[in-house]
């Protein structure tokens, strides 16, 4: 069993029997907090990412990328061999290195801010780096579709937000293949096929034809799915201030997955039989 947003969606309205417009609009915020309390729980190889990069010669920061959230490992290439940075707080490096126009092969970073690492001894050189790190996968809510339209009055632009006329849907337009083909974020409820979108920003108008069947999946839907659906089911059936008793169901159930998904991540993933034999646990 796996998920696409799609056959997701689906499940969480039939699992709560609610179809009704404002649940439903809601319905890729409990799939994205279900898919946030994995990311912040389990320690998945699937959240992690490398990145390279090159230090500039008298600069002491370097770009933190957009999707970042935390650090396994920084490394700069020097002479030809790899040398690992130890990340320290920003007032140690200020005070190992209080003049920034000094400069040398770098040996520390911190986290300066949002947007940039700081490097100490400021570099005195371009170096190649490797950043390993932690991050937030794209969520299935963020799965496409293609939409073709025709009767087009107008034009579309990337910045439009599409409504449907007779649906109510509303999506994100994401990629414009043609005049009349898109590329859009699937829409918790869907585009209705002769009706008429208007897009937010351009005013332009044209009619449904035809949507691709949504294939998309992530690891998570795919590898996880008992997680996404209760995960998806509780905050779901919170935001409709259900009974405590299906609640603590869901709950259970959402937990009893996790705990699954916690084996697989840190007892099995990261290891081998060979090194370590097989995962034991003490019996009861």
């Amino acid at each position: 069993m796996s998920y696409t947003y799609t056959t997701l969606r689906n499940a969480i309205k039939d699992y709560t029997e609610n179809s009704e417009p404002t649940f439903v609009n809601h319905i890729p915020e409990y799939i994205k907090s279900a898919e946030e309390r994995m990311l912040k729980s389990v320690d998945l190889e699937v959240f992690r990412k490398n990145v390279t990069g090159t230090t500039t010669s008298s600069n002491q920061f370097l770009a933190v990328p957009d999707d970042y959230l935390a650090s396994f490992s920084l490394s700069i290439t020097n002479s030809g061999s790899k040398v690992f940075l130890l990340q320290k707080d920003v007032n140690y490096l200020q005070q190992f290195n209080p003049n920034p126009s000094t400069t040398g092969t770098p040996k520390y970073y911190a986290i300066f801010d949002f947007n940039n690492f700081l490097l100490a001894p400021t570099p005195d050189a371009s170096y190649s780096a490797e950043l390993h790190y932690y991050y937030r996968p794209a969520s299935l809510t963020a799965s496409v579709t293609e939409l073709v339209v025709s009767s087009v009055s107008g034009t579309f632009t990337t910045s439009d937000v599409l409504t449907g006329g007779t649906s109510g849907a509303i999506s994100q337009l994401n990629t414009i293949q043609t005049s009349t083909k898109f590329d859009v974020v699937i829409p918790p409820i869907d585009f209705t096929v002769g009706e008429t979108l208007t897009g937010s920003s351009s005013g332009a108008t044209g009619v449904v034809v035809s949507t691709t069947v949504d294939s998309a999946q992530t690891w998570l839907s795919e590898n996880a799915p008992n997680a996404m659906l209760y995960g998806s089911l509780l905050e779901a059936y919170t935001f409709m201030k259900g009974e405590a008793d299906v609640m603590k169901l869901y709950n259970d159930r959402f937990l009893e997955s996790l705990s699954r998904l916690k084996d697989y991540a840190e007892a099995r993933e990261n290891s081998d039989a060979y090194r370590r034999g097989l995962p034991q646990r003490a019996r009861t």
